[in-house]
């Protein structure tokens, strides 16, 4: 190689080590780790967010920190919004309203010594009154798109003022929010009282598909003064907010919010959830109670979904039970038949509520060649009169 080749090369390397341009120091970034929707008078909307408050104070059990994109943890150090509310320390709610969810983040971003930022972003809350109307969609794709928020975030709807929801969110257990947050989400997955794909990504992808439909974790305040015990049934057979027990959380996050399109038409008990779990091939290994014994589900437990030749919509299970207390009240047979009957009921409570969250209409597209012959089928109405059968074939090991 010529001199004066290498000594051009040797010039320009400096600037090609130079690192990203227009990156952003972590310090001006309000790193958001829950945000609340809630509608506001005149047609507008609310926003309030949950985020590290940039003090040296440990947000839970010596914790400083959220983690960056790149997985080290860093302290932002600017200084928080005056009319910040410090609801905890470390952490700091902040409120904007405005004509739409897009506009509400940038006030705050304009207001606030810093960038907002939903890298970090765990959950996000709507009002089941937001959640009951069609803006439900642009709102999420206006968090996604324009503010790269974490697509594994949690879409959670609750009955109550989403923003005092998140409020009353405090981390437990001696670990940051965030992890705290995660952990939840993962253990009430594991139980399956939560619905399967309630990732922000997921929600959105199934709001925007036309073959399936979305379903978001239903999640409500208990106060402990209005609890609703129910002789015979399951714990989980019930809606988030009632439950007979006391506990640090306040918040419950039991059940499902179910959709149809964009708009929110109905939910699922936890039980009910626990079953559209197994339909769809999703149960987890897990302890479950059925006439008075206690029973472990194994984890290759196995679903299939399919449309006979006459529309029926088929819902096929294969399952082993492992008993772990109690005496067996049930044969094999008999508790075959309780869960086909259970998912019947199921299946026909989705068709009622126009929400097709079991993905037949992803069966159903097959059959057509071309999107114009999707259309003409009209499938929403085909789904809604479809004939419902489901088949249990169980064991007891």
């Amino acid at each position: 190689m010529k001199r004066p080749s290498l000594f051009l090369i040797l010039l320009f390397l400096p600037l090609l080590l130079g690192g990203c341009s227009g990156g952003q120091e972590i310090e001006s970034c309000l790193f958001v780790i829950a945000m609340a929707v809630d509608p506001a008078q005149d047609g507008n909307l609310t926003v309030t967010v949950k985020a590290l408050s940039g003090s040296q104070d440990a947000a839970t059990g010596g914790a400083q920190s959220e983690e960056d994109a790149g997985g080290e943890e860093k302290t932002p150090s600017s200084g928080q919004s005056e009319d910040a509310e410090q609801t905890e320390p470390g952490y700091v709610v902040l409120s904007a309203t405005a004509p739409s969810c897009l506009r509400a983040l940038n006030l705050l971003s304009a207001t606030t010594p810093r960038t907002v930022n939903l890298s970090q972003l765990q959950e996000i809350v709507l009002s089941e009154t937001l959640a009951r109307t069609e803006a439900t969609l642009s709102i999420l794709r206006e968090i996604h798109a324009m503010y790269r928020a974490n697509g594994e975030a949690i879409v959670v709807v609750t009955p109550d003022d989403a923003g005092d929801f998140i409020r009353r969110q405090h981390a437990l257990l001696g670990v940051r929010l965030s992890k705290y947050l995660k952990v939840l989400f993962e253990n009430f997955s594991r139980i399956d009282t939560i619905p399967p794909n309630a990732q922000l990504s997921a929600v959105i992808a199934a709001m925007e598909s036309g073959v399936c439909d979305a379903a978001a974790v239903y999640a409500a305040g208990n106060d402990f003064s209005a609890t609703l015990v129910l002789p015979g049934a399951e714990e989980t057979d019930r809606l988030p907010g009632h439950l007979p027990r006391t506990s640090p959380a306040q918040n419950e996050y039991l059940g499902s919010a179910l959709f149809s399109g964009p708009r929110m038409t109905g939910t699922l008990t936890g039980s009910e959830t626990s079953l559209l779990c197994l339909l769809m091939g999703r149960a987890h290994s897990r302890t479950i109670v059925v006439g008075g014994a206690q029973y472990r589900v194994n984890v290759n437990a196995s679903a299939r979904r399919t449309i006979a030749q006459d529309g029926t919509l088929c819902a096929r299970v294969r399952i082993s039970l492992s008993l772990l207390a109690g005496g067996e009240a049930q044969t094999q047979g008999e508790l075959a038949a309780d869960i086909e009957q259970r998912a019947v009921n199921l299946m026909q409570k989705l068709q009622t509520l126009a929400c097709d969250a079991l993905g037949f209409g992803c069966i159903a597209v097959r059959g057509s060649l071309s999107i114009p012959a999707w259309e003409r089928r009209n499938w929403p109405a085909e789904y809604a009169g479809a004939a419902v059968r489901a088949s249990v074939f169980l064991r007891i090991v």
